[in-house]
């Protein structure tokens, strides 16, 4: 077994360093069906794959290596189905026999690689199931817990019962049965074997690592231990720095300007136990640091450009995304417009009849229903255009004499669409002032730091606000939020600003 560890900085491009090595082994002879490549997320396996298949247009798909997640490989290598899987409505009967509230966390776990209920005595069972440790440790860990361990182990159980008794899996199940599986078969057999942001693996990832590293002739581990920061859900950058092979460090940054890396790097060397690197920032400008004492000094400034606004938590980031309304920004929050494509499509459908005078589709017609009332805007009978083909085009004239329209075409799409909220109205008119195109992705993306993870954009404005339990975190343990915030400042490609906390200036003047 030969194990390498490949330690990349932010922006150094491990991803392409990981796909050179692939070339080099199909160039030696390595057959391609014995590679795997694992990444974090669906999301980063899946973009692993797409440059992998312009890169080696020569291989044909059924000997092409794979790329993808650990719960994806737990998923075929113990032979499931997709019947196996707990679904939406699994989910729901479970709520309803417990008593509280699940989601279906296996749909969205892109954001991290995994993802934790929103019902705290669910969370703490997720959390003690992905760190490795028994429930009563997780228990213990929280504290006081209205309802105490009786409850939890109530729901645990229930839990635990429901999917027995229903042969069913979570996602975080798979990889606990590929683990405990004393059949060796399951265990893939890989000439190269790549993991990627191997910084980010939680303990039961790990254990499947390492089993599958036990039969493995060649070992790519790529990650950064100066970006681990879920060590909240028992990733630890020990892990990363503890493991025993030939290190490699990635030292030139294609995305971090010269200012920023100064700041960055100054921050990340106060972690005494840490590996260290010495990287390079990017060459073609110095790039722009600011620092501000309140954040409606950036808002200034948001007119133009692609920003990446973070905040270190939930509740930060909805305050600041309803001052973004108040503000009349266009903006995503975790790729999320916005304004909805509901609306977005109803708006442009009644533009086109009116104002273009061109004919739209069904579908089209049905949004613009949607939001007109009946015996107001539309005819009652007709919300549901009953009776409408499918394939047709309708103008405003068609829809006027045939399918109930009583709104004439001189009036503007807030005046037509009038059960569009009034509130969302005027956000939408603000937007078109201030000359935003709804039609493309916004320019304003808000985030937390643990979701922008792996993003990056041109300007980033960084809140250093940090919620109470990271505060007690950041003075007892630094070194974690020190993690947290130079993944953050790492994500700008040419100006950086960070704004200073309303309650707190202690963390922010640890920047300077």
């Amino acid at each position: 077994m030969e194990t390498k560890i490949i330690l990349g900085p932010p922006g150094t491009g491990k991803t392409e360093y990981l796909l050179r090595r692939i070339e080099e082994e199909l160039a030696e002879g390595t057959d391609p069906t014995r590679i795997g490549y694992f990444a974090y997320t669906v999301k980063a396996a899946n973009e692993a794959r797409t440059r992998a298949m312009s890169r080696f247009q020569h291989l044909e798909k059924k000997d092409f290596m794979y790329f993808r997640t650990l719960h994806s490989l737990a998923f075929r290598q113990l032979g499931l189905t997709k019947n196996d899987v707990m679904k939406d409505e699994h989910f729901r009967e479970l709520s309803d026999l417990l008593g509280i509230k699940l989601s279906n966390t296996n749909r969205k776990m892109d954001t991290f690689g995994f993802q934790l209920q929103d019902d705290i005595f669910a969370k703490i069972v997720d959390m003690a199931r992905v760190r490795n440790i028994t429930l009563k440790q997780q228990f213990q860990e929280v504290g006081h817990l209205e309802g105490g361990w009786m409850k939890l182990k109530y729901i645990a159980d229930g839990i635990t019962d429901y999917k027995k008794s229903r042969k069913l899996f979570d996602f975080t199940d798979m990889i606990i049965e590929f683990n405990e599986s004393t059949n060796e078969e399951i265990v893939p057999k890989f000439d190269v074997f790549i993991i990627d942001e191997a910084q980010d693996l939680l303990p039961i990832q790990w254990a499947m690592v390492k089993k599958i590293m036990d039969k493995a002739a060649r070992i790519y581990v790529a990650g950064d231990d100066d970006q681990s920061i879920f060590k909240w859900a028992g990733a630890n950058p020990q892990d990363l720095i503890g493991l025993h092979g030939e290190r490699y460090i990635l030292d030139k940054s294609y995305r971090v300007p010269p200012r920023i890396h100064e700041i960055a790097t100054k921050l990340i060397n106060k972690i005494d136990n840490r590996i260290p690197k010495v990287w390079k920032p990017k060459g073609e400008e110095k790039g722009e640091l600011h620092f501000h004492t309140m954040r409606a000094a950036v808002y200034t400034k948001m007119d133009k450009g692609q920003w990446l606004v973070m905040t270190r938590d939930n509740y930060t980031l909805e305050q600041l995304a309803e001052e973004m309304r108040l503000r009349g920004f266009y903006y995503s929050m975790y790729g999320i417009p916005s304004v909805s494509a509901k609306k977005l499509k109803a708006i442009n459908a009644w533009t086109d009849l009116t104002k273009r005078k061109q004919a739209v589709s069904l579908d089209n017609v049905n949004a613009i229903y949607h939001y007109m009332s009946v015996n107001r805007g539309v005819k009652y009978g007709f919300k549901t255009m009953p009776n409408a083909d499918p394939e047709s085009l309708y103008t405003h004239e068609d829809l006027v004499k045939k399918y109930g329209l009583m709104i004439p075409e001189h009036k503007i799409w807030h005046q037509a669409l009038d059960r569009m909220p009034l509130r969302e109205v005027a956000y939408i008119i603000a937007l078109l002032r201030r000359k935003e195109n709804l039609n493309i992705e916004p320019r304003i993306n808000l985030s937390t730091i643990h979701g922008a993870k792996g993003g990056e954009a041109d300007n980033v404005m960084l809140l250093t606000d940090l919620p109470r339990k990271a505060d007690e975190s950041y003075f007892n343990n630094p070194d974690d939020e020190r993690r947290v915030f130079y993944v953050g400042m790492t994500r700008a490609k040419k100006a950086l600003h960070l704004v200073r906390s309303e309650t707190d200036r202690e963390f922010y003047e640890a920047f300077h």
